[in-house]
């Protein structure tokens, strides 16, 4: 191999690229995916997204020491990533991904971020939905440990900033580098234990939604319900249903309400697959022990599982605010073989983009709602009644 080669391979292979997620232009996947999904790496997001400005982005180390990133073996560090609003461009998105140490999700600004795998099984950190700008920037931040042996790790960033119109147009993607120097001698487990604390990365967080649609979730509902419109910014609707569904318990689907009893209180998301079992669109609601309207977020349909008259058949959630990912109610409703059920119900400008774009060309489509808990309920929607960029419907 000549010089030139081998320097340029293993360049590459010492960096970390960050890269905001795009696909082909007929699937928008606003949810987040690998960047084993770019069809063309080298323009990234602006593959599919065009017609915008591209947005100033910046790529910074949190904790580290002052001036050029320099930090030690297996030590842990927080990162940002912001892009800059620019004119109706006031949403974006983040992919990280890394080829040295490993990623987790965490940070100030880790909000609407999740970990999935990549390129060779490696984890990269990915929005869950575009993020608005806050004060004329949206903050991404994610976790890096670095690798046991001395290296430099080049850090490359690409952020999109979009204008949440529902389509890849009026949007644009610009990068930025970063080198982060790992220096030092690598630490012992003595000297270091916060290595032993750090989260082990996983493809996703739990109850998070996976790039493909997983096999072994509860089925057996007799009816369900995708309805999703986009047509008009601001009055974006979402309807999901899985009706007459088979015998489950109140606690079938986890407990959101024992934060307050010990547990960590249950999350949930409604992930919405295509007829190739690709993730279209996804939305999370981690809201265990919030309140929301002055009361409770999530209450209980009947007694509590811990009511000495108990348990109930279910849970309820209500957000008038709209503040996870756009989704006003979900109920979960155990009970005997036909009469379970789980709705979720979503509006507004917070609904994640592109769902119904990315489901156009779609003959059927997958719902699943999954818990943190590793459960998951599950309906096939064959019959399609609408299905255009801004509108989808099946039952």
């Amino acid at each position: 191999m000549k010089e030139g080669a081998d320097y340029k391979l293993r360049s590459v292979v010492g960096a970390l690229a960050i890269v905001l997620v795009c696909a082909s232009p007929a699937h928008a996947y606003s949810s987040g995916i690998a960047t084993t999904g770019f069809p063309l790496p080298a323009q990234a997001c602006n593959f599919c997204h065009g017609g915008g400005i591209a947005p100033s982005v910046t790529l910074t180390c949190v904790d580290c020491s002052g001036g050029p990133p320099a930090v030690d073996p297996l030590s842990v560090h927080e990162f940002k990533l912001t892009v800059f609003e620019i004119g109706l461009q006031d949403h974006a998105g983040l992919n990280v991904s890394s080829l040295l140490g490993a990623l987790s999700t965490g940070g100030v600004f880790a909000t609407n971020t999740q970990a999935i795998a990549g390129t060779g099984g490696l984890q990269e950190i990915t929005h869950t939905a575009p993020k608005p700008s806050v004060g004329g920037m949206s903050e991404f931040s994610f976790l890096w440990t670095a690798p046991a042996a001395p290296t430099t790790a080049t850090l490359q960033a690409w952020g999109n900033a979009v204008n949440f119109n529902g389509s890849t147009s009026g949007d644009a993607a610009s990068a930025v580098t970063l080198n982060v120097t790992v220096s030092g001698d690598t630490p012992t487990p003595a000297d270091t234990p916060v290595v032993s604390n750090t989260p082990t990365p996983t493809a996703t967080p739990p109850g998070a939604c996976p790039a493909i649609a997983e096999l072994g979730c509860a089925g057996g509902f007799a009816k369900g319900l995708l309805l999703i419109k986009a047509s008009v910014p601001g009055r974006e609707k979402l309807v999901a249903k899985l009706l007459k569904g088979p015998a489950l318990g109140q606690t079938a689907m986890g407990n959101p309400l024992d934060v307050g009893q010990g547990g960590t209180g249950t999350a949930y998301s409604l992930c919405v697959y295509d007829d190739a079992s690709q993730l279209a669109g996804g939305m999370r609601v981690d809201r265990a022990g919030d309140s929301c309207d002055g009361k409770p977020c999530w209450q209980s349909v009947g007694k509590a599982p811990n009511d000495p008259q108990g348990p109930g058949k279910g849970y309820k959630y209500k957000d008038g605010a709209l503040a996870s990912d756009g989704i006003r109610k979900v109920t979960y409703q155990g009970g005997d073989a036909g009469t379970s059920k789980a709705i979720v119900l979503g509006k507004g400008p917070g609904l994640p983009v592109g769902v119904a774009a990315a489901l156009q060309f779609s003959s059927q489509v997958t719902v699943q709602l999954r818990s943190s808990d590793g459960l998951c309920l599950a309906v096939a929607l064959t019959d399609v009644r609408q299905h255009d960029p801004a509108s989808f419907r099946a039952k």
